[in-house]
């Protein structure tokens, strides 16, 4: 009988990370599932690593050969899969044990959803510093427009936390592979196409924020963006809203990167005018070392809320996975 999930795992010269990655798979509590492990033309220790997994006829290695980019890479295990629902982890982020069991529990309660997503930790100089959305949040749910996959102001995802219904990539398609950094297009399709939403609003997940991520390519996520835009269905007036407030986000992201005429530069390009009335622009002008005033401060206030925290709910998500981020500090033989 197919597995009720089939798991893609697509990797790229994280050998440690996906140590840790594939770990959490093997110690969900929900066990029926097969999970693809793509690696895309690693040139670090990635095939050794796949190799101490190799009792585990669950976890399925695949070996393009050559780098092929995330999206061809998880095309490559969707051909494969089996299972009712797709559901993706990448290799440098982490699963909370029961992840799986809670995704399966709320598609039986809301049989019609095929786009299900959850809340997550996230993990940032080794700890938790805050979840990627308020639990409080009111997210919509049931089929919605497809614009709504593009940004976080209505569906507060990542790839990480998504599950999605097997016959739905048989009907709309599969990942676009000139998406190199983003893959919200497919999501986007799905939505317009009729996909129903479902969320959970628990952190499953522990998302790591770290320098080595696709994701800080900020101006082609802007230009990704807008190829999954074009797929949203949107009308003029919800594209050019959307439009907005993407440029605005990637503007924020530059400044906080520290590249503040970059960001002015990137609002005229996108919005004319009209960025000169962003935060980005306004941020974008103070001096350098009120933004690092800034910077630490908003540091020091993550720090003490962790701190606050962390003997609750925040140290028992950590210390589910204290030992694989430890041993990834540690060490190896021949290293």
């Amino acid at each position: 009988m197919p597995p009720f999930f089939s798991i893609i795992v697509p990797t790229f010269n994280r050998e440690r990370m996906l140590r840790s990655a594939l770990a959490t798979v093997q110690n969900q509590s929900f066990r029926d599932f097969e999970c693809f492990v793509v690696d895309d033309g690693s040139t670090d220790g990635t095939d050794a690593v796949l190799g101490e997994f190799g009792g585990d006829p669950r976890l399925i290695p695949l070996r393009p050969g050559r780098n092929q980019g995330m999206n061809a890479s998880r095309n490559l295990a969707l051909a494969k899969a089996t299972g009712r629902f797709v559901t993706f982890l990448d290799s440098d982020d982490l699963w909370l044990p029961e992840r799986l069991q809670a995704f399966h529990e709320r598609i039986g309660r809301s049989p019609d959803a095929g786009f299900v997503f959850s809340n997550a930790y996230v993990l940032r100089w080794g700890r938790i510093i805050g979840t990627l959305f308020s639990p409080g949040r009111d997210i919509p749910e049931g089929k919605v427009p497809g614009y709504y996959a593009i940004g976080d102001r209505y569906l507060p995802y990542v790839t990480t936390n998504v599950a999605i219904r097997k016959d739905a990539f048989d009907t709309h398609g599969v990942f676009k592979t000139e998406m190199r950094t983003l893959d919200t297009e497919l999501f986007a399709r799905f939505l317009a196409a009729g996909l129903a939403v479902a969320a959970i609003k628990r952190p499953l997940s522990i998302r790591r924020l770290h320098e080595d991520q696709l994701t800080g390519r900020y101006r082609e996520n802007f230009e990704e963006s807008m190829i999954a835009l074009a797929s949203s269905g949107a009308t003029p007036e919800e594209a050019a809203d959307v439009r907005g407030s993407v440029a605005a986000d990637v503007a924020l992201y530059l400044v906080k990167a520290g590249r503040k005429t970059e960001a002015r530069e990137f609002l005229e390009e996108t919005l004319s005018g009209a960025g000169r009335s962003t935060a980005a622009w306004r941020l974008s002008l103070l001096p350098d070392w009120t933004l690092s005033v800034l910077r630490a401060v908003r540091t020091a206030a993550m720090s003490l809320r962790y701190s606050a925290l962390a003997p609750s709910e925040y140290g028992r998500a950590l210390s589910s996975v204290q030992s694989l981020l430890d041993a990834e500090q540690a060490p190896r033989a021949g290293r």
